[in-house]
Order: C-alpha cells, then sequence, then structure tokens
C-alpha cells in the first residue's frame, strides 16, 4: 500500500510539472483522469491531500480560478530566460547542429510541454554557419581542467584548405602552450594562452584543436610576459582585444569620429572613454588598445566615420590596406 501511495504522489508530481502552467492548469478531475491512464486510482479528496502535502514539503504549485485547477508555479529558469538560452545555443557557431539540438531538447525539460513547444518555434539565424566538430565539448572540459590546474596542454590544430574541389580540414600545426583563459566572442570559443617562444598572447580557435593533451609540466607565470600577476583578467584583457587578434603592441590611440559612429564607439569600448568635442558634427576619443589586424578592419567598417590620429604607425597601417585592397579592384 506504502509503494502505490508514493507511486502516486511521484506520478501527480511529475504530471504537474511535465504538463501545466500558470495558462494550463489541470482540475481536479483532469488529474484523476490522467493518473487513471498509468493505472493510478484516486479519489477528488486525495488529490487536494496530495497538493496540500506538495506544497509543504516546499513545491510551488499554485491554484486557479480562471480555469480552475492547479499548475506548478516558478521554476528554475522563467520562460524569457530560456528564450534567451534558446537563442544563444543558435547562434553560437561553435556549437554543432547535433550538439545545439541535444542541449535545447534538455532545456525544454525545464519547463511545461506547452512552453517547451514554444521553444520549438524559435528560429535560428537563417544561414548561420556552425562548428562540425563534435569534440569540442571534450575540448572545453580538457582546457578547463588545465587552465583551473595551471598546466600545459598540447593540440593539434586544423585550419581549411582547398582540395579537388572541396573545402577540407587539415592539420597544420602542433602546439604545445600554457592556458590561461576561455574567452566567447563573437559566436566563437577561444582559448588565450602563452606559446613559449614569444612573450606575449596567442589566441587558438577550440573548434579547430583535436587531440587536446593535459601535461603534468606548469603553466609559465604570468608576470614572466605580461602586467598580469597570478589569474588574467579577462574583462580587461578582451577591452584590448579586437576581433582576438594577437595584439602586436598596446597603446593609447586617439580618434577622430564622426557623431554617426557613436553607438558602434560606445558598443566596442562601452561608456568609460574619454571624449572631447571638436565641432559639430565630429569628436575626439583617446582609448587605450591593442592595436592590430582586427583593430585596423574595425576603423575601416566604420567607412570613413573613424579617423586615427594617433599613433601614427597606426595610421600608416590603415592607409596600407586600403591601398590593398584598391590595388584588388584596379584592373576592373
Amino acid at each position: 500500500m506504502a509503494g502505490s501511495q508514493k507511486q502516486k504522489f511521484l506520478t501527480l508530481l511529475k504530471i504537474l510539472y511535465e504538463q501545466t502552467d500558470e495558462y494550463h492548469p489541470l482540475s481536479a478531475p483532469q488529474l484523476i483522469e490522467l493518473l487513471a491512464e498509468k493505472g493510478i486510482q484516486c479519489e477528488r479528496k486525495a488529490i487536494y491531500r496530495d497538493v496540500e502535502s506538495l506544497v509543504s514539503f516546499g513545491f510551488d504549485i499554485m491554484q486557479s480560478t480562471c480555469p480552475p485547477g492547479y499548475f506548478w508555479g516558478s521554476r528554475l529558469f522563467e520562460m524569457p530566460e530560456l528564450r534567451m538560452l534558446v537563442d544563444s545555443i543558435k547562434s553560437s557557431e561553435f556549437i554543432t547542429e547535433k550538439k545545439t539540438g541535444e542541449m535545447i531538447d534538455k532545456l525544454k525539460h525545464l519547463t511545461s510541454v506547452y512552453q517547451a513547444s514554444e521553444l520549438d518555434q524559435i528560429k535560428g539565424i537563417a544561414g548561420r554557419p556552425k562548428n562540425r566538430n563534435e569534440g569540442i565539448f571534450y575540448t572545453i572540459d580538457s582546457l578547463h581542467y588545465a587552465i583551473q590546474n595551471k598546466r600545459k596542454v598540447h593540440f593539434s590544430y586544423y585550419r581549411h584548405i582547398f582540395r579537388s574541389g572541396k573545402i577540407i580540414p587539415q592539420k597544420s600545426h602542433e602546439f604545445t602552450v600554457s592556458p590561461y583563459a576561455l574567452i566567447w566572442n563573437d559566436g566563437k570559443y577561444y582559448l588565450v594562452a602563452n606559446y613559449g617562444k614569444y612573450d606575449n598572447f596567442s589566441h587558438y580557435r577550440l573548434d579547430r584543436m583535436r587531440q587536446v593533451d593535459v601535461l603534468l609540466e606548469p603553466v609559465r607565470p604570468l608576470n614572466q610576459f605580461s602586467r598580469y600577476d597570478d589569474v588574467l583578467d579577462e574583462a580587461d584583457y578582451i577591452n584590448g582585444v579586437f576581433e582576438m587578434y594577437a595584439g602586436s603592441y598596446e597603446d593609447y590611440v586617439y580618434l577622430r569620429c564622426s557623431s554617426d559612429c557613436l553607438e558602434h564607439l560606445i558598443d566596442r569600448f562601452g561608456l568609460d572613454v574619454f571624449c572631447e568635442a571638436y565641432d559639430e558634427n565630429f569628436f575626439t576619443v583617446r582609448i587605450k588598445a591593442v592595436v592590430n589586424e582586427g583593430f585596423v578592419s574595425w576603423i575601416l567598417a566604420q567607412r570613413g566615420g573613424v579617423q586615427v590620429m594617433y599613433p601614427p604607425d597606426l595610421a600608416e597601417q590603415v592607409k596600407c590596406t586600403l591601398s590593398g585592397m584598391l590595388a584588388q579592384y584596379g584592373n576592373l
């Protein structure tokens, strides 16, 4: 008898969790019918007692009057939070199509069947490229372990080549590096590390990494080649890096920007930038950034709305890039 009572209690709990929400309550007769379908007989008074017991145990079972019935109240994730998570997973390029589906299915189990069907209707970004490396989650796990335990890693690095009319991945290098952080940037996952031959940081795309081995050798201390002491300040670091290109040097940069570029500037650097009015249509800004190809690409993306005033070698790099681009179209 005790066993059948426990089964009824747990089945009722499962029904309320999976098949109810604030818009889809179930009345006592409906709960009795659903229990009967599973071979469990129950009376109306027993439903009332069992729901009261669930509430006393701490389960958030609410009662609705229109329509009348019971439903599961607050959940671990609210629906807007689940929608944001699904959107993030679908737009993340480093997550494979297979893993995208598996992760969304897991999220659907955190809500009712009705709200889960709404998650199915969330559209991904049309034509968004997806990584095909199914082993990337094992790579993430190994790298997290290495970072936490301050140990070097060895891995094979792949790049795509065009051969016989097809684009295929091919191993290009093997690296042994000191890992410090994993950074998610623009839908891609990067390892921030130090390659021992150089006194700077290098970035490696996780989707291009294979055969990751955690070594016993300790990582190189950060203070030997960077301004960080023991832990990489990820927020500080990423603010100075554009598009995860390894930086050639860090410097104060002065830019003259059109008013139309203000939102782009805030998106990139935040609100804590030093700005001064230049004239009615332009302002100047001083920032500290890593000068590299990614920074040059960002400047060019502003379509003339940003002019480099300092340093002169950055201005020259922008001009050379523009000249090279124009030369590609010189004979058309």
